[in-house]
């Protein structure tokens, strides 16, 4: 974000690394843009140009000369706080916010990953990511309007059908998805906020809840 001149670069760049989304901060938009291209699980690449608050500036103001490399230099302009803690501008309380920021796109991606496998009624899965929800939701307002108690043939998540099945199925897997995700979407900060912490390692999360 901030040169080792402490001077801001120009470009904020945004991409999703295997469903983690990453922010860097730079100068060459071609490297992004050609990294990007190279590899398969990038995509969704965002960049825009860096443009600092007000308060932000004023952070920026305040630490001219005072000896700070550019990567504490961006951290102190985004959150008033350096990550050394020798630097005369340490404040370990907003450190904590640095770091549960840092842990959170992972954390995320493993939680929507943990949330798309869904559930099981009756034998039947149900994927719970957004499109599918969505599809239930649907599938539910239409059987509604007809009048239905059961689907004459249904997909199920895992590419089986069934014939004449319940719709009190389906309501009540998207009723169960709905309170796994509230669930899982707990445990994700809880997790954050570990691993902030130190307390807990990242790659080592469960997510299994009560609606498994």
């Amino acid at each position: 974000m901030i040169r080792d001149d402490l001077t801001p670069m120009q470009y904020r760049i945004r991409f999703v690394d295997a469903g983690v989304v990453r922010v860097h901060y730079g100068d060459d938009r071609h490297y992004y843009e050609q990294l990007v291209a190279r590899h398969g699980h990038l995509n969704d690449l965002r960049i825009e140009p860096l443009v600092l608050t007000d308060e932000q500036l004023a952070r920026l103001a305040e630490i001219q000369g005072a000896g700070l490399g550019g990567h504490d230099a961006g951290i102190y302009v985004r959150y008033a706080t350096t990550e050394r803690e020798d630097t005369g501008h340490f404040d370990s309380a907003k450190l904590t916010d640095y770091r549960r920021d840092q842990a959170e796109p992972a954390i995320k991606a493993q939680r929507q990953a943990a949330e798309a496998r869904g559930v099981t009624l009756n034998g039947v899965r149900y994927d719970g990511d957004p499109g599918n929800r969505q599809a239930l939701s649907e599938a539910l307002q239409a059987a509604d309007d007809d009048g239905r108690s059961v689907f004459a043939a249904w997909k199920d998540s895992d590419g089986h059908y069934h014939v004449d099945h319940p719709v009190a199925d389906v309501e009540a897997a998207l009723r169960k998805i709905g309170q796994r995700r509230s669930a899982l979407i707990a445990l994700e900060g809880q997790y954050v906020a570990q691993v902030a912490a130190g307390q807990a390692d990242s790659l080592a999360l469960d997510w299994s809840t009560d609606y498994d």
